[in-house]
């Protein structure tokens, strides 16, 4: 996850579709809060480009526990904007999920 951390916060597609599985899938959940792309995206470009999509001006991303596994917070002046948890296979990212919908990130930034 700190390979991942670090590229979102570097916003490096090319570094992100690295850590990527090839047939990646990516699901966000906005909840209509957030413009995302039509979801669910499968493969490395549509998944890389989202990501850093997500990234905007000011959003840093921090290793943090989420719902008991390694993940990945979103943060954007000191309030959680975003959570990111995943699962590997053959050593890379193959199925990630992204929660930005705010009625979800309440218990954050309490």
């Amino acid at each position: 996850m700190e390979e991942l951390s670090r590229s979102l916060t570097a916003k490096d597609e090319q570094a992100l579709r690295a850590l990527l599985h090839r047939s990646v899938t990516l699901v966000v959940d906005s909840g209509g809060h957030v413009h995302t792309a039509s979801i669910p995206l499968n493969g490395r470009s549509a998944a890389s480009s989202e990501l850093v999509a997500l990234m905007t001006a000011g959003t840093t991303a921090v290793i943090a526990s989420i719902n008991g596994v390694p993940g990945i917070t979103l943060l954007r002046d000191e309030r959680v904007v975003g959570v990111i948890t995943a699962e590997f296979r053959s050593g890379r990212l193959s199925r990630v999920w992204v929660v930005c919908n705010p009625e979800k990130l309440r218990h954050w930034n309490r």
